[in-house]
C-alpha cells in the first residue's frame, strides 16, 4: 500500500498497513491533531504551520516508518512526536504514534515476563518502571505490575528453572501441645480417646468403625502426646490419620480401614546403576517386606515411583540409602617379589687316579709296523735310518708330526732299560681348577585393582596355554565303505569321497585343555565401620616346570587362600616362602685327599648353592567411603542409670 505524502510515497510496514485501515474505518475514534499535539508537546497548537514545518514533519513521518519496519519503537516515537509537533493538523501522525506506543508498551512487558521467569526480578522491575513512565493509565502495564514470585529457600533466583519445579508439599504433621498430663480415666472409648486428645488440644474424629459401647479404663502420668496416644491406640486396636495441624481422625485398625483412609505419599526414588532385572528384582523385594501395593518400575530412567504411608517410605528410605548413596571402593596395591640366586664354585687340583704301565719296544714294534709306508718315505728322505731301532724310528715319526700316538701325552716316565724298558701312563693330565659361576633373577609383580564394597573383582596376566589331556581315534571299516557302495553326493560316488579324505585310516583328534599361565588374583573387601577392611584372597601362580609326564608338561603352581583384615593404608605381608639347595662332590685320591694340609692341593671340590624367594605383600586404600547412614532405622532408648533399679 503506497500513500502519496507531499508528491513522495513510501512502502508502509504491516503495522502501518493497520494503522491505515484503523484510520479509514474508525475516524470517530482518532483524536483531534490539536489534542494529540498538546498532549504530546505540551505547547499551544500553532495557528497554522508552514511549508517548510510540512515538509519536516512529513520527513520525520517517514522517518519513524523506517525504524518501525526495523523495531526500533523507541526511536519511531521520537520522530513520531517530532512529526506530530510540527504538523499537528495531520491525523496520520497521531495515529502512528498512538499505535506505536501501545506495541511498545507490549513489547516492555513481555521482556518483563521472559527476565521474570529466568529470575532477572530487577530487569523485569526497571522494564515495567519504563512502561508505567510511557502510560501510567496504560490497563496492560497495571495487569503486571507485580513484584514477583517469593525466593524459594536454598534456590538462587538466577536458576532459569525456579519457576519450572514444582514444590510438592509434604505430609500433614500434627502439632500437639507438648506438655505433660495425667490421665485416670474409666469411661467409653470414644470419650477416653477424646479426653486424652483434648488434653493436648487436639480434636478426634471419630470413624463409625469406632464402638462406643465398649468401656476401657487408662490410667498414665507425666506423659506427653506422643507417649500416651500410642499407648491408648495400641490397647483399643485403632489407628489415627492426621487431618490438620490439630485434628486426627480415629478408627478401627483393619486393613481395609488402613487402605480407605491412610493418607498416601508419592515418591520417586532414583536408584543409579542398576539395570532393569535388577530394579524389578528390588521391586519385588520392597511389594513383600513393606506391603507397599502401589509400585512403578521404570526401567529406561532408573527410577521406583512408590505411593504409601509416610512411615513406610521413611523406613524404606533408610534401607535403600546405603545402596542409593553406592557403597565404598577399595584400591587393592599387591606387589609379588620372587628372587632367584644360582651360585656354583669348582676349586683344587685334579690329579690322575689312573695308572698304566706298558713295554716301550712293544709300542715302538706296533707303531713302526702300522706306518712302514711312512718309515720308508723317511728313509728315502734321509729323515730316518735303515739301522735305526724301532724305538729310534718311533720318536722320529712322532717329532716329525706325521704319526701321532697317546703314549706320549699320557706317558709321565719310564723305568729300566734295553728291551725290558717299560714307561708309565696317567688316565688324564693334571690340572689345578679356579672358577666360580654365579647368576642373580629378581622379578617384581605390581597389580592395582580397584573394586567395590562387598564386590568379587578378578585379575588375570599372563597366557592360555594349551595342554593335550587326551586323544580318540575315528577309524572307518571297510565294512563301512561297502555300506556306501552306491551311494552318490552330488553325483559323485561316496566312498570315493571317503577314500579321498582319509579313507580307512585311522584319524586322531586330540582333546585340548587351556591352562591360565601367570598370575590370578581374586579379592572381595569388606569395609568395615571401624574403616579397617576385611579382605578375601585367592592369589594362584602357576608357570610350566619344564617337564612333562606321558607327553603332557608339568606345571609349577603357587597357590595362597586367605582372609585379612587390616587398617586403610597399611601393609600386610601375606606370604613369604624361602627355598636353598646346596650340594657339594668332591674328588681325589684316597687316604692323600683326606689329610688335613692335603685336600686343596690333591682334591677337585665343587660346590653348588640355589635359592628361591617369594614375598607378597598387599595395601588396601579405601578411596571412597559410605555414609554413615544407618541401613535402617534407629530405635532410641534410655540407659539405665547406674543405681537404679530394674
Amino acid at each position: 500500500m503506497r500513500l502519496p505524502l507531499h508528491s513522495r510515497s513510501i512502502s508502509l510496514s504491516p503495522l502501518l498497513v493497520l494503522l491505515a485501515l484503523v484510520t479509514a474505518s474508525s475516524p470517530a475514534q482518532i483524536p483531534s491533531a490539536q489534542s494529540s499535539a498538546a498532549s504530546v508537546a505540551g505547547e499551544a497548537i500553532p495557528p497554522r504551520p508552514t511549508r517548510r514545518d510540512i515538509q519536516a514533519a512529513s520527513d520525520a513521518y517517514l522517518a519513524g516508518a523506517r525504524l518501525l519496519d526495523r523495531k526500533d519503537l523507541a526511536g519511531a516515537e521520537t520522530q513520531f512526536a517530532r512529526a506530530i509537533k510540527l504538523n499537528p493538523a495531520n491525523s496520520e501522525y497521531s495515529l502512528a504514534l498512538s499505535l506505536t506506543r501501545e506495541h511498545h508498551l507490549t513489547d516492555l512487558v513481555q521482556q518483563s515476563g521472559k527476565a521474570r521467569i529466568l529470575g532477572e526480578n530487577s530487569k523485569a522491575d526497571s522494564l515495567l518502571a519504563e512502561a508505567r513512565r510511557l502510560d501510567p493509565q496504560n490497563s496492560i502495564v497495571s495487569q503486571h505490575d507485580d513484584p514477583g514470585p517469593l525466593p524459594l529457600a536454598g534456590v538462587t533466583q538466577t536458576d532459569p528453572m525456579i519457576l519450572q519445579t514444582a514444590t510438592i508439599t509434604g505430609p500433614i504433621e500434627l502439632t500437639p501441645d507438648p506438655e505433660r498430663q495425667n490421665f485416670h480415666l474409666r469411661s467409653d472409648l470414644q470419650e477416653t480417646v477424646r479426653r486424652v486428645a483434648s488434653g493436648y488440644h487436639i480434636r478426634p474424629v471419630f470413624d463409625e468403625s469406632v464402638s462406643r459401647s465398649e468401656t476401657l479404663r487408662f490410667d498414665l502420668e507425666d506423659v506427653t502426646y506422643t507417649q500416651a496416644m500410642p499407648i491408648l491406640l495400641s490397647m483399643t486396636h485403632l489407628f489415627a490419620v492426621t487431618l490438620d495441624a490439630h485434628s486426627v481422625l480415629i478408627a478401627k485398625d483393619t486393613s481395609e480401614n488402613r487402605a480407605r483412609l491412610e493418607r498416601q505419599i508419592q515418591e520417586t526414588v532414583y536408584v543409579p546403576g542398576l539395570s532393569t532385572e535388577q530394579l524389578n528384582e528390588l521391586g519385588n523385594l520392597i511389594r513383600q517386606v513393606f506391603d507397599v501395593k502401589q509400585l512403578t518400575v521404570e526401567g529406561g530412567f532408573g527410577t521406583l515411583l512408590i505411593r504409601a504411608p509416610q512411615d513406610t517410605l521413611t523406613a524404606l528410605n533408610l534401607i535403600l540409602a546405603d545402596l542409593i548413596d553406592g557403597g565404598a571402593q577399595v584400591m587393592v596395591d599387591v606387589k609379588l617379589y620372587a628372587i632367584d640366586k644360582t651360585r656354583g664354585r669348582e676349586t683344587g687340583a685334579n690329579i690322575p687316579q689312573n695308572f698304566g704301565v706298558y713295554s716301550v719296544a712293544g709300542a715302538a714294534a706296533d707303531l713302526v709296523k702300522n706306518n712302514q709306508a711312512l718309515v720308508n718315505q723317511g728313509i728315502t728322505q734321509g729323515l730316518i735310518f735303515a739301522t735305526d731301532s724301532d724305538i729310534t724310528k718311533a720318536f722320529k715319526l712322532i717329532a716329525s708330526g706325521l704319526v701321532q700316538s697317546s703314549l706320549l701325552t699320557q706317558t709321565i716316565g719310564f723305568f729300566g732299560g734295553g728291551i725290558s724298558k717299560g714307561g708309565i701312563t696317567a688316565g688324564s693330565s693334571p690340572s689345578i681348577k679356579l672358577s666360580l659361576n654365579s647368576s642373580e633373577s629378581r622379578a617384581l609383580d605390581a597389580i592395582q585393582i580397584r573394586v567395590g564394597d562387598r564386590q568379587a573383582a578378578n585379575f588375570r596376566a599372563g597366557t592360555r596355554y594349551p595342554i593335550t589331556t587326551a586323544t580318540y581315534s575315528s577309524p572307518v571299516s571297510s565294512a563301512t565303505a561297502a555300506q556306501l557302495a552306491g551311494v552318490t553326493i552330488n553325483g559323485i560316488s561316496a566312498a570315493s569321497l571317503l577314500a579321498q579324505y582319509g579313507g580307512s585310516t585311522q584319524q586322531t583328534v586330540p582333546q585340548i585343555q587351556y591352562e591360565d599361565l601367570g598370575v590370578t588374583l581374586k579379592a572381595t573387601p569388606t569395609v568395615q565401620k571401624s574403616n579397617r577392611v576385611a579382605m578375601h584372597l585367592d592369589l594362584k601362580i602357576e608357570a610350566l616346570a619344564g617337564g612333562a609326564l606321558n607327553g603332557i608338561p608339568i606345571l609349577a603352581n603357587r597357590q595362597v587362600v586367605s582372609d585379612i583384615t587390616v587398617a586403610d593404608g597399611e601393609t600386610a605381608l601375606l606370604v613369604s616362602t624361602l627355598s636353598k639347595t646346596e650340594a657339594r662332590a668332591i674328588s681325589g685320591i684316597p687316604g692323600l685327599g683326606e689329610l688335613p694340609g692335603f685336600q686343596d692341593a690333591t682334591t677337585d671340590r665343587i660346590t653348588e648353592r640355589d635359592s628361591s624367594e617369594l614375598v607378597i605383600l598387599i595395601t588396601p586404600h579405601i578411596i571412597r567411603r559410605r555414609s554413615n547412614t544407618l541401613a535402617g532405622p534407629r530405635i532410641a532408648f534410655t540407659l539405665p542409670q547406674q543405681g537404679a533399679q530394674n
